[in-house]
Order: structure tokens, then C-alpha cells, then sequence
């Protein structure tokens, strides 16, 4: 069964149709034909490029959320990665990229300064266990702290 939203604009009014570029319902009084889609008034009136980087208040939380299961789930991945003696730089990229990927998806794919943040921030804590506490201890472990600075670069690099 489709699920009956309502014009985020004329909320007594029943639409099934989304604006392309933020999701929100909107009725056909206010939809506007773009090339790329069905858009809201205010996408609608925005170059791409104005938009890049500008998240709306729900994608702001789900970039947020997202960061913070990267960050959790991050730290068991990053200690099996650092097990790892050969390949260890090229699977930190490639978990810095996937973890970079899903926080920029998360976002609504618009990226920015606050997406690269998160992505660096979530990637860094997943790492920190295993490089920060060597280094309280008065052993500055270097092979992992390359690694990890590919992992959260690459994250940052693709969360823009």
C-alpha cells in the first residue's frame, strides 16, 4: 500500500509525488517540471551548485547518525585492518571510502564542510583506540597511525 503524504506546503492536500532534490512532498499546485526531475519551489529556483553543502535540518541528523555507526561499528573494523601486516594502507583506504560513501549518502548527498567533519571525526574515533593508547603509554605506534590517517583522508575526500 502506498503511503498517503501530504504537501509539505498545503497540508490538507494529498499528493504522491516528492521533490526530487529533498524528498518532501509537494502537490501539483507546487511541483515544478525541472530537467532533472519534479522539484519543490525553493530547489526548484537553486543551481545545483548553490545547493551543495546546504542540508536541511533531517539530513543534518541522519549525516549525524550516520557518523556515529561508523564511528561504532568502525572500531572493530579498524582493529581487524590493523592485524593485518601486508595491505593494511590499501584496506584502510577502501574503509575510509565506504565509511566516507555512506555518510555522504546519509546526508541526502550533499556533502560540505559539516559531512566531511563527520566522516573525519566518526573514521578518526574508530581508529583512536588503537593509535591513541599505544601513544599515552609512550609508544608511538606508526604503523598504525598511517593507516589511519589514509582511512579518515579518504573519508573526508569522499563525504565532500
Amino acid at each position: 500500500m502506498v503511503e498517503i503524504m501530504h504537501c509539505y506546503r498545503h497540508p490538507k492536500r494529498e499528493t504522491r509525488v516528492s521533490c526530487a532534490a529533498c524528498g518532501r512532498p509537494i502537490c501539483t499546485e507546487c511541483m515544478v517540471q525541472t530537467e532533472v526531475g519534479i522539484k519543490c519551489p525553493e530547489d526548484a529556483r537553486l543551481p545545483r551548485g548553490a545547493r551543495a553543502g546546504a542540508m536541511k535540518g533531517n539530513q543534518i541528523a541522519k549525516t549525524f547518525l550516520a557518523g556515529i555507526a561508523v564511528a561504532l561499528v568502525g572500531i572493530p573494523v579498524a582493529y581487524v585492518i590493523l592485524q593485518i601486516g601486508f595491505g593494511r594502507l590499501i584496506l584502510s583506504g577502501l574503509a575510509g571510502y565506504l565509511a566516507g560513501t555512506l555518510i555522504h549518502r546519509a546526508g541526502g548527498r550533499n556533502g560540505g564542510p559539516l559531512a566531511m567533519v563527520i566522516s573525519g571525526v566518526a573514521v578518526a574515533i574508530a581508529y583512536a583506540p588503537f593509535v591513541v593508547v599505544p601513544i599515552l603509554n609512550g609508544n608511538v605506534p606508526v604503523h598504525y597511525i598511517f593507516p589511519a590517517l589514509v582511512a579518515v583522508g579518504f573519508a573526508i575526500y569522499n563525504s565532500r
